[in-house]
């Protein structure tokens, strides 16, 4: 009799936890079953008030539809190892801030720490895409940046006993770039400097020029040019950024793609009280 009774409740047990499954499937709050996790409107709603409480664009209400699907499915690699095979709302997680730093650290595991760019790859970058950095008139400029009127003082005391202008700024500027060629074209030279530039010698270096209060710029004018091609070594921590990129944006995407073979993703976007576009 009483092995008859547990049987039947465990019967019933199973049967509501079915039920339960079968009414979050269902419940017309719920817009999304992923993996081990469901979303609901109320999730979403808080999604977009994190990004902008008055946008009502389908397309971008739709993307960020989409987008809290895929991080919700990165909720469930991140906690592989402790799903129960039960559908979980989001709980703490349906906090946008929450969510993201666990996002980051998924990310950065599976995705940026296995980033890998070699020179060959910058150098064919660069080879291949010379218009991009091609520039018009300009002018080649190193740049001493000092603070204090002292500091400013020995600088150029030291210029004017020809010391070299790269070995002082390597001793007093406080720009990172320690008396580096850079290339501005005219445009982009500040108006305060760009009388300067233009009555100054090639080879030549100016006066302090004051630029703040107790900030001081003295500048040395490499040569001045019709166009200019910026050399590899210019733009290379540049180029390895974009390569960067565009690596990251394709093994994420890959990333995702492994993800969702590896778990169900069932959208219900005729819930959604919006009319969904889907990403072309």
């Amino acid at each position: 009799m009483v092995k008859k009774v547990f049987f039947l409740i465990s019967i019933l047990f199973l049967l509501l936890n079915c039920k339960r499954e079968f009414d979050i499937q269902n419940s017309k709050y719920t817009i999304a079953v992923v993996g081990d996790f469901y979303i609901t409107k109320a999730d979403l709603e808080n999604e977009i008030k994190s990004v902008d409480e008055k946008v009502d664009d389908t397309v971008i209400l739709s993307r960020i539809y989409d987008s809290l699907v895929e991080e919700t499915l990165m909720l469930n690699e991140f906690f592989k190892n402790q799903n129960n095979g039960k559908i979980h709302s989001l709980g703490e997680f349906a906090d946008s801030k929450r969510r993201k730093e666990i996002i980051s650290i998924l990310l950065e595991e599976n995705v940026y720490s296995k980033i890998e760019i070699t020179s060959e790859e910058v150098e064919n970058y660069y080879n291949s895409n010379q218009d991009k950095f091609k520039k018009g008139e300009g002018f080649l400029i190193r740049q001493i940046l000092v603070g204090g009127a002292r500091l400013k003082d020995e600088a150029y005391s030291l210029l004017l006993k020809n010391y070299s202008f790269e070995e002082v700024a390597r001793l007093y500027s406080i720009s990172p770039e320690k008396g580096k060629a850079q290339f501005f074209e005219t445009k982009e030279i500040p108006e305060y400097l760009l009388s300067e530039v233009l009555t100054l010698k090639e080879g030549k270096f100016s006066k302090p020029i004051e630029i703040s209060e107790d900030n001081y710029q003295i500048i040395f004018l490499e040569k001045k040019v019709k166009d200019y091609l910026l050399p590899l070594d210019m733009v290379r921590q540049m180029i390895r950024l974009k390569i960067a990129d565009e690596k990251a944006e394709k093994m994420r995407e890959n990333f995702l793609n492994s993800l969702k073979k590896k778990y169900n993703v069932t959208l219900f976007t005729d819930r959604l009280w919006f009319k969904y576009v889907k990403e072309k």
